[in-house]
């Protein structure tokens, strides 16, 4: 290697150790005050996939794996199999989660994905301030339905992009005249993402041994360009803003496996535009390949979970996950399933 390659990775070097350290040094430090709500994709933002909520959402710098695509589109490349993975999110106040996707390695260290992601609530009654039944009900259903691919470029770097489009329905209807309101709306966003493999800066071998293995750190960008333009059958009385503008969502992760690889631990640091840093960590434990506990807190909200692994022979496997994260603003807890079928 000639001497403008050695200082390039010399330098690299250096960047990793100041990201790490401010990683560690920042978190204690976030408030962990914020929440979610109040804007535009909102609720896409909660998990849907048991094993990064087990986690405390701490999943920027793994993405390993089908679920990697809703957390950093980079990851996804990691994925050794051909996957198909549904999950489900059980909530109250009759509401629902849940996604479909298939996941397909490609040539040159490459892999892409295809999902669909959907949120939605029952049926809910409008009553005026004396609680009297207008016998009016609305509701509202919202869809993602993505293409992502991801490549390695290098050794050491994963590039990612997921191409989002969204579509949000829903309104209100009388129960004696049908529809009275409908309001529907679509978007394209994109979300980017970059997976740096740390180990591979060293020279191969150097990092075994060492207390700590297989260092990940990661970074997104989501809802570039993501609005929604609202139309509606024009009903007297309707009132709606006439756009959403999804907000711009940074986020940093910072992975690393210990204890002979058993152990994995993950941080992430998330900022929503307009709102507080987000603070997130989490850890699972493996045994014998299999078994897996997790742990982990979302901004403050803890979470748990565990999964097992199936061997079903000639390279088939089939994953089970559970997630219980508990509850953010007394609305109650959420469980979480999922299911990965490798093959």
């Amino acid at each position: 290697m000639g001497k403008t390659g050695y200082n390039a990775i010399e330098k690299m070097k250096k960047i990793i150790i100041y990201i790490s350290a401010a990683a560690f040094l920042i978190t204690p430090f976030v408030s962990a005050e914020s929440e979610y709500g109040g804007y535009a994709g909102a609720h896409m933002k909660l998990s849907v996939e048991a094993r990064p909520t087990a986690m405390g959402g701490a999943y920027i710098g793994i993405s390993d794996d089908a679920a990697g695509q809703l957390y950093n589109p980079a990851g996804v490349v990691g994925a050794a199999e051909r996957t198909f993975s549904s999950a489900y999110r059980a909530m109250t106040l009759d509401r629902s989660m849940g996604y479909i996707s298939f996941l397909m390695p490609t040539r040159k260290e490459s892999a892409l994905r295809i999902s669909w992601q959907f949120v939605g609530s029952g049926s809910v009654d409008i009553r005026n301030r004396n609680g009297r039944n207008m016998g009016i009900s609305m509701s509202s259903n919202e869809h993602i339905f993505a293409i992502t691919f991801a490549k390695q470029f290098l050794p050491f770097l994963g590039l990612g992009t997921k191409l989002n489009y969204y579509l949000k329905g829903g309104g209100t209807v009388n129960f004696d005249e049908g529809v009275l309101n409908s309001l529907n709306s679509t978007s394209i966003g994109i979300n980017l993402g970059a997976l740096l493999y740390v180990d591979s800066l060293f020279e191969y071998g150097t990092m075994e041994g060492r207390l700590i293995n297989d260092i990940k750190i990661g970074l997104v960008v989501e809802n570039l360009a993501a609005r929604y333009n609202w139309s509606s059958n024009d009903n007297v009385g309707l009132v709606a803003a006439p756009e959403d503008v999804f907000p711009i969502i940074a986020g940093a992760g910072l992975s690393f496996r210990t204890f002979q690889r058993n152990l994995l631990v993950a941080f992430d640091l998330e900022k929503v535009e307009k709102r507080d840093v987000q603070v997130k960590f989490g850890g699972e434990y493996k045994y014998d390949n299999r078994f897996a506990l997790r742990t982990g807190f979302d901004d403050g909200i803890f979470t748990a979970g565990l999964g097992y692994k199936f061997d079903l022979g000639e390279n088939n496997f089939l994953e089970f996950d559970y997630a219980f994260s508990s509850s953010r603003v007394d609305e109650g807890d959420d469980h979480l399933f999922g299911f990965h079928y490798r093959f």
